[in-house]
């Protein structure tokens, strides 16, 4: 080929932008028979230059996403859109939150906290690719298969890397995982009357409280609450990490949330979701806070001067969000009670 320079050794080649494969066709040429000779078996020599003897990949890599939109959507987007896609998945799995996520729940649930992060992560590379950003926002079949393939491949990616850190995948903090609470599957009729979801925070953070399809509730664990108080919909139980909040909220403790939060905010504990920063103990973009809130008169209406997310331990400071960025945070549910899981039987063996 014109392409390939004349020397005998070297670095290798990428022809991504120069060559491409459109065409290819089957042609028979001949055939016949390769007979086996009688004799004495002897043991064959395993592949020495050619082939690396690995187990081939089962899985679609994260290249054919381009292909796979193209064929089904008649796009026509090319491999130097590709570029985009990786980096929202690289985006992603460096988010703290999200491989705290893969680490203790199997991909259904990773999914579910996935989907409320990567539209995030469009809005901030709109200027780096408008065309598929618009699609992405506009198309909710094209949305849907993107945020599946981009959430598969960063589970993928992050279990990896655990298992390269020597943990097996799925079995990062195996504990984390069991629910202690009994866990139920409801009928329709039975969901918020005896039961509840458990929805982790960072997904209930991306917008619990917006409408949702009723199928998304499928994908969710539910459990039977003893409680005094009367569940209703909007209700859910999210695990709270951090000891900012004691001595109320404990260190991994289960609270029970309400969204949508109704009323005035203040002095209120909720969970709220914050656009422009992160809470400084976490490091998420989420947190559960008391909601402190001093507003100042607009016009013919008032606006938020300024918004504290108070801790109740005196060792972590509080958020203060003061001028246009009280305006950019979300509070997403209100703190109903801590909950505990119920006390084993007498008798009952210990897990």
């Amino acid at each position: 080929s014109a392409k390939l320079p004349r020397r005998r050794s070297g670095p290798g080649y990428r022809f991504d932008d120069e060559v491409r494969l459109e065409y290819y066709r089957l042609q028979k040429i001949a055939e016949g028979s390769i007979p086996l000779a009688e004799g004495e078996a002897r043991a064959l020599d395993g592949p020495t230059e050619v082939g690396s003897g690995a187990a081939r990949e089962e899985d679609v890599p994260l290249s054919r996403l381009i292909d796979v939109v193209n064929e089904r959507f008649g796009t026509e987007f090319t491999p130097a859109d590709q570029l985009f896609f990786d980096q929202v998945v690289e985006a992603a799995i460096a988010d703290d939150a999200l491989r705290r996520t893969a680490a203790v729940n199997a991909e259904d649930r990773f999914g579910l906290v996935f989907r409320q992060l990567v539209e995030g992560l469009f809005v901030e590379r709109l200027d780096q690719n408008e065309e598929i950003f618009v699609r992405y926002m506009n198309d909710p079949a094209f949305r849907n298969v993107v945020t599946d393939w981009l959430a598969s491949e960063a589970y993928r990616r992050l279990g990896a890397a655990r298992a390269g850190d020597g943990v097996p995948p799925g079995e990062a903090a195996p504990a984390a995982d069991v629910l202690p609470f009994p866990v139920v599957r409801p009928a329709p009729e039975e969901r918020y009357s005896t039961c509840v979801p458990v929805v982790p925070l960072a997904a209930a953070a991306g917008g619990f409280g917006d409408p949702r399809p009723a199928a998304a509730e499928d994908e969710w664990e539910w459990i039977a609450l003893d409680t005094g108080r009367r569940l209703r919909p909007g209700m859910f139980v999210a695990r709270v990490a951090g000891r900012s909040m004691e001595p109320a909220i404990p260190d991994g403790a289960w609270c029970l949330f309400a969204a949508p939060v109704t009323g005035s905010r203040q002095g209120r504990i909720v969970l709220a979701a914050l656009r422009d920063a992160v809470d400084p103990e976490t490091g998420e973009r989420y947190t559960v806070k008391r909601y402190e809130s001093r507003k100042a008169p607009s016009g013919d209406a008032w606006r938020h001067a300024a918004i504290t997310l108070k801790p109740i331990n005196p060792d972590f400071e509080p958020i203060v969000l003061g001028g246009a960025d009280a305006e950019r945070v979300s509070v997403v549910a209100e703190l109903v009670e801590v909950v505990h899981p119920p006390a084993p039987r007498p008798g009952a063996p210990l897990e």
